[in-house]
This record gives structure tokens, C-alpha cells and sequence, in this order.
């Protein structure tokens, strides 16, 4: 089935563009929603990676306080993000994602990638000039935010968010903890800016979910190794599928150093899911472009 990628971070270093374009081609990807880097190249190759992922999405998915110890502790004091407590394994946040990079892509391919304007209210430059130096490139979508990595409360996207409610932009949320995670805010002080919660809402999943059965301008996006299969079913089953958006989170995932990144992974869960044609339709592309419009 044909569908739109959402969510993917261009990092030519993990993944070349040419190859990119090939593996989209072979798993139907038409299009794909670009957002620039924002740390240091990181794989999850080893076996102690995957099951310590695995492990934190089923004690977050559970609800239990131990999970959300763990996901603090993702961000350390100095702003990095831990893959390895136990090595020490880190790498480094950047306080100002460049989205020149992105602009430079969608020059060159306008016909398959959008592109996501990355801003950061606590880092070096002004959020609303950011949007305004990209915002008259077409394929410029909506605004990117990440309160958890970024370290800052969401009530600080107040100017952003009412400048992309009034002008119908969409606006994606990565959620953290206590004041970076309030996901509350931003839907009910701004009723009709289109939000997407990301990785299906960690790190709360049903909760979120269950808040945004009364307000319908929050969707949610399925990407990342935050989720799995059955989180994905529970997302769909509870949120109904015109809530939810196919997306990767690309290319950081399990493949090995040098391997492809495998756009059909969570694709395949979509379209496994027991739920009619149509509705299958609407999470893999039709919502993205109702989303955007």
C-alpha cells in the first residue's frame, strides 16, 4: 500500500539520500516529511539496546513510575541523550537543529519530501524568525518541537503554537516530563492548532490517548522504536484510525551500522492491523494530507 512517511530525520551520515530514495521507492513510500538531525549518529545494534528499549516501552506502557525514571533518565545534566547508562554511551542534543539542510533537499527532489521546521524557544535563535526565513517554501509543512531533548516547559511554545493555529500549521510534540510534558496545555489553550504527539504519545500512550478523545485537534504519530506492534494496535484500537499517521522516525532504529534502514517495519504493522482498506488508508497517507492541508 502506498503511504506517506511523517516523520524522518535527515541524516545523510546513517543513510545516504540516493539510498534513502531506493528504499522508499521499494516499500511505496511516495513521500516522506523530512525534519533535520538532532544528535550525534546512534544505532540500536546490540542485543542490551534492544531488549533495554523494549523494557522501557512496556514499563511506560504499563503505567509503571519505573519507566518514567528511565526516560528522565534518557537526558543527562549536561543535555545529552543517554543510550547506555551503564557504559556511559552518550551523544550530543543539538541546541539548533539546521534546517537549512532540509531546504536543500526539497530543492533538489520537490516532488517526494516535505519538510518539518525544526525550532527550539531555549536555544540560540528566535523560533518565530526560524519559521519566517522557511515558511514560504511550499513543501515547509509545519513546525517541529522537542520539549524533552530540548529541555524546556511546553507552555514556552505559546508564541509558535498561536502563530500556527492562526495560520493552519501543524505542529509536532515530542513530550518529556513534569512541565516538558504537559500535554494538556497546548490543546486547550489553543482548540484549533493541529497537534501531533509523538511516538504515540510517549511517554504516556493510553493516557494522552484517553485525553484526546475529547479534543479533536491532537493526533497522534505511530513512528520510532519508542512503540512495537501491540502498541500500535491499542493506539488504533482506542484512537480510531483517523487520529493516527504513519511514520518511521528514520533512520534511527535497529539496523547495524552501514545496513539500510527499514522503512517497511512499522509500515507492516499498519497494514496488519485488522481494520478495514479505508481506514488502513487514512493512517498511512490520507490524515497526513488532511493534516497538512
Amino acid at each position: 500500500m502506498k503511504a506517506i512517511d511523517d516523520h524522518y530525520h535527515y541524516e545523510p551520515d546513517m543513510f545516504p539520500l540516493e539510498r534513502m530514495i531506493r528504499a522508499m521507492d521499494s516499500n511505496e513510500i511516495e513521500k516522506t516529511a523530512l525534519i533535520a538531525r538532532m544528535c550525534e549518529p546512534f544505532y540500536l545494534d546490540t542485543e542490551f539496546k534492544k531488549e533495554a528499549t523494549g523494557a522501557l516501552r512496556l514499563l511506560l506502557s504499563l503505567r509503571e513510575p519505573t519507566g518514567n525514571m528511565l526516560y528522565e533518565g534518557t537526558v543527562d545534566s549536561e543535555g545529552n541523550f543517554v543510550l547506555d547508562p551503564l557504559t556511559g554511551e552518550t551523544y550530543k542534543i543539538y541546541a539548533q537543529p539546521d534546517n537549512s539542510e532540509i531546504a536543500e533537499v526539497i530543492e533538489r527532489y520537490p516532488d517526494r519530501f516535505y519538510g518539518w521546521i525544526f525550532i527550539n524557544p531555549a536555544g540560540p535563535k528566535d523560533p518565530m524568525k526560524e519559521i519566517e526565513k522557511y515558511i514560504s517554501i511550499p513543501q515547509m509543512i509545519g513546525v517541529k518541537t522537542h520539549p524533552w531533548w530540548h529541555q524546556y516547559p511546553i507552555a514556552k511554545l505559546d508564541e509558535v503554537a498561536k502563530w500556527c493555529e492562526e495560520n493552519e500549521y501543524p505542529i509536532q510534540v515530542h513530550l518529556g516530563v513534569r512541565e516538558m510534558g504537559d500535554y494538556r496545555h497546548l490543546p486547550e489553550k489553543f482548540p484549533d492548532l493541529k497537534i501531533v504527539y509523538l511516538h504515540a504519545g510517549v511517554p504516556f500512550f493510553s493516557e494522552v490517548w484517553d485525553f484526546a478523545d475529547e479534543h479533536s485537534n491532537v493526533f497522534f504519530d505511530l513512528s520510532s522504536p519508542y512503540n512495537d506492534n501491540a502498541i500500535v494496535k491499542d493506539a488504533v484500537n482506542t484512537l480510531g484510525a483517523k487520529r493516527c499517521l504513519y511514520g518511521t522516525d528514520g533512520p534511527y532504529g535497529y539496523q547495524n551500522q552501514g545496513e539500510d534502514y527499514d522503512f517497511g517495519l512499522i509500515k507492516g504493522w499498519i497494514e496488519n492491523l485488522p481494520i478495514s482498506t479505508e481506514d488502513k488508508e487514512k493512517i498511512l497517507k490520507k490524515n497526513f494530507e488532511g493534516l497538512i492541508g
